[in-house]
């Protein structure tokens, strides 16, 4: 959404979700010792809101002695880990017990979940549209790949920040151009994915076409027209999982959700009808400037789909084409890169680093550097110790952050990301933007440590342990 005027802008330390409503050219020219206090005060602002009303974080917060916070550093102890977002037993799945999976969401947000009744349902689909049509509570899932799904408790509250975020990453700052070159509500968006779902990507559509479009269905065109099922997601990964480790007989699916599967596996045998209506659905935006999203796997599935075709430059070459995500265990060749740019018309692709965990992505900058915006608090941990390194100079280390946009459930968390971060306050960028910034280079410690992503967090790791356990023993 456009920035506000400066005479309508909020007091960011009562409001610290409003940050993102700035401008790059506002947000990274704020000096970065006023950043700092900025994010202090929104970080101790969110721990006295949430501290009482979260279960997980009033019981962590009681683990790890917390009682308040004085430091940006204090608040390394109450960093989540992001595998505690899939801490619920995978009997709540395999038994159908959506009715537990549900009191354990609750313990993840503000809002109250109590009232809604998921005893009748009997898949993980079915389960998020109840949550969607009884709460405003937005479940958002994550791919499933190590044979569990995440699930993170973002609400209505927080899905404007989604779509401001959107717009952010298209401001100019100083002299750069816009990465898209048309008005964000003119640009339509190409989607190479389902139309709906309930992975990030899927929220943010929906509140992308009502945000900027107005509603207007057609200004998105998306891959698959129907839901991405979460079902068949779950299951796969369990399957590879199960498979990988000799334990294909053991595993235990519902027949509901084995019907799930096949349903989607079916859906997804009909892919050449929904490329040619896909193709079909594109062509009226020939030569136009529109925004492309999605993993570069896809980007080059498209490429050779429209090589088969005879098509090239499809799009204008200002438009956005967002890259990114590693290649999901794909093998492309050589030539991608120009395949795909000769496809869409020339655009170069954006690169970017985001979670699921953060509400908007941040992109490279002229200098190849991911900048972090003052509503986005990193952190930085020995990878051995859980201790936070110095927050000074230029530190590797395992990857944390504060998302001060989220205000109804807990905003900390630390990723399995392996980062070189850059404090901003010895050697700034050459770009010019104030404050913290990401090296390239990003890789998950399970690369790292041949497949063992083990977590250790600041304080004593037990702590984060308890806060779990606290939260399955009220479920009963």
């Amino acid at each position: 959404m456009p920035a506000q005027p400066a005479a309508q802008r909020p007091d960011y330390d009562t409001a610290p979700e409003k940050l993102i409503d700035l401008t790059q050219d506002e947000i990274f020219s704020i000096p970065l010792g006023q950043q700092q206090q900025i994010q202090l005060a929104g970080i101790r602002r969110r721990f006295g809101e949430l501290m009482e009303r979260i279960p997980m974080l009033t019981r962590l917060a009681q683990e790890q002695g917390v009682g308040e916070v004085r430091r940006i550093e204090d608040l390394a102890p109450l960093l989540v880990p992001h595998s505690a977002m899939k801490s619920y037993p995978l009997s709540f799945l395999e038994n159908s017990r959506f009715d537990r999976l549900t009191q354990w969401l609750d313990g993840f947000t503000t809002h109250d979940l109590s009232h809604v009744d998921a005893s009748g349902c009997d898949s993980i689909d079915d389960w998020l549209m109840l949550i969607d049509r009884e709460t405003p509570v937005r479940p958002m899932h994550s791919t499933g790949t190590s044979g569990k799904l995440s699930f993170l408790p973002r609400s209505t509250v927080e899905m404007p920040a989604m779509v401001a975020g959107y717009y952010r990453q298209f401001d100019p700052f100083r002299d750069e151009p816009s990465l898209l070159g048309a008005p964000v509500a003119s640009a339509p968006i190409i989607y190479l994915q389902y139309r709906t779902g309930g992975m990030a990507q899927h929220r943010h559509i929906e509140w992308l076409q009502k945000d900027v479009f107005g509603g207007d269905a057609n200004m998105i065109v998306t891959l698959y027209p129907g839901r991405f099922s979460a079902d068949a997601a779950s299951i796969g990964g369990r399957l590879r999982v199960a498979e990988a480790r000799g334990e294909l007989g053991r595993i235990k699916i519902s027949p509901k959700l084995i019907e799930r599967r096949d349903a989607f596996i079916k859906e997804q045998e009909q892919s050449g009808r929904h490329l040619e209506a896909f193709f079909a659905s594109i062509a009226r935006f020939k030569g136009r400037t529109v925004s492309v999203m999605g993993h570069t796997p896809m980007l080059f599935n498209l490429a050779v789909e429209a090589e088969k075709r005879g098509i090239d430059n499809l799009f204008a070459s200002n438009s956005f084409v967002a890259a990114g995500g590693g290649t999901k265990g794909h093998k492309l060749p050589d030539d991608w890169m120009p395949r795909v740019q000769r496809a869409l018309g020339g655009a170069r692709l954006v690169e970017g680093y985001g979670m699921t965990e953060v509400v908007a992505v941040t992109r490279t900058c002229s200098a190849g550097h991911y900048h972090l915006p003052a509503w986005h608090v990193p952190f930085l941990l020995d990878p051995g110790s859980g201790e936070p390194k110095p927050r000074s100079g230029t530190q590797t280390g395992r990857y944390g952050t504060f998302d001060l946009c989220a205000q109804t459930y807990w905003g900390g968390f630390l990723t399995g990301d392996e980062v070189t971060l850059n404090f901003g306050d010895r050697e700034p960028c050459s770009c010019g933007r104030i404050g913290p910034f990401v090296h390239r280079g990003i890789r998950r410690f399970t690369e790292k440590e041949g497949g063992d992503d083990k977590i250790t967090c600041a304080g004593a790791p037990e702590a984060h342990d308890k806060a779990i356990e606290f939260i399955l023993q009220s479920i009963g």
